[in-house]
């Protein structure tokens, strides 16, 4: 039987794992990339992979899932800014795309332009979907939980690739255009709440007077307890390999907490606590806000599941790694 072919462009944290698994799993990858040295990492891994996008969508065959005929499958993983010009610019992927191919975003587009995309690209015969995917440095070894939305009709051909990428079932279509990215932004909204919530109760544990081994208490909150979580697992990394101490409490943003928060209001929900975790991130910036235990905890957290750059102090004060 013949392999099953999908071509991934975009190579960095996220995109090299999806390759990566991908071919382990047994699919044909092609992978492309604008910068030459992820090109040359992947193929360690001996995955076809290229700078040039016409060579890689020419290395791409189609998938014949039917006897209406095939499509080919370009996997799209970049930030969500030049999603646009990469998939209708005149010198990327829109440019080469056909009736019949299938495209799917799987960055962390805002959902409203994946609607918008999904609608242009159906003008030109295109099947857009839309990826949500989570994962961080740890889905090419565990798996990714992956939220589709897209054309139903279309769903068989890609299901195959959604099932491989997952740590087996924890993959769904989750609607029409918009619905895969929608389910995501909330996840992440969902995620700087969590965070916030632990990293403030961590601060207060801290600044207690029992000299508490936070370390040993994140043993315990691990097994058996309510707050058991893969982010308490990951608060345990913390405290037994990172130095709390030289880490900044600066903590980036994306902008799907943003997105989550604008569209509870929208909708006329509460979301105070999601907006609240959101503003303490904006505050985060204020160099007197770079000392509060819990920020720093927020930020090493955001380092251990997803390789997020963290910033750390020197005598001149906060810079980036």
């Amino acid at each position: 039987m013949k392999k099953q072919s999908i071509t991934i462009f975009g190579l960095g944290r996220m995109g090299g794992q999806i390759a990566r698994r991908l071919h382990k799993k047994g699919f044909d990858v092609t992978a492309w990339n604008r910068s030459p040295e992820p090109v040359a990492e992947i193929r360690k891994s001996k995955i076809f992979a290229t700078s040039d996008i016409v060579e890689a969508i020419q290395k791409t065959p189609q998938n014949f899932t039917n006897k209406k005929g095939g499509s080919r499958i370009f996997w799209v993983m970049l930030p969500h800014a030049i999603v646009d010009e990469f998939l209708f610019g005149k010198e990327h992927l829109g440019a080469h795309l056909k009736k019949g191919d299938i495209v799917i975003d799987g960055g962390n587009s805002f959902y409203k332009d994946s609607q918008k995309r999904a609608a242009r690209m159906k003008k030109k015969g295109v099947h857009y979907f839309d990826c949500g995917t989570s994962g961080g440095v740890w889905g090419e070894k565990n798996g990714f939980a992956l939220m589709v939305g897209g054309p139903y009709e279309k769903w068989s051909a890609i299901e195959p690739f959604m099932k491989a990428l997952s740590a087996g079932d924890n993959y769904a279509y989750c609607g029409t255009s918009g619905a895969g990215h929608f389910v995501k932004m909330v996840h992440n909204g969902i995620e700087y709440g969590m965070m916030e919530a632990i990293g403030e109760g961590y601060a207060v544990l801290e600044a207690s007077p029992f000299k508490l081994n936070l370390a040993d208490v994140t043993r315990v909150y691990q097994q058996g307890s309510v707050v058991r979580s893969w982010l308490i697992d990951l608060c345990r990394n913390i405290f037994e390999n990172e130095n709390i101490a030289a880490t900044s409490g600066k903590i980036d943003a994306t902008g799907e907490g943003e997105w989550t928060v604008k569209t509870g209001h929208e909708f006329g929900v509460d979301v105070r606590a999601i907006e609240d975790s959101l503003q303490v991130r904006r505050e985060s910036a204020d160099p007197k806000n770079q000392k509060k235990y819990s920020n720093k905890i927020v930020a090493l957290l955001r380092k251990q599941f997803g390789g997020h750059a963290i910033h750390s102090k020197d005598k001149k004060g906060h810079k980036p790694n």
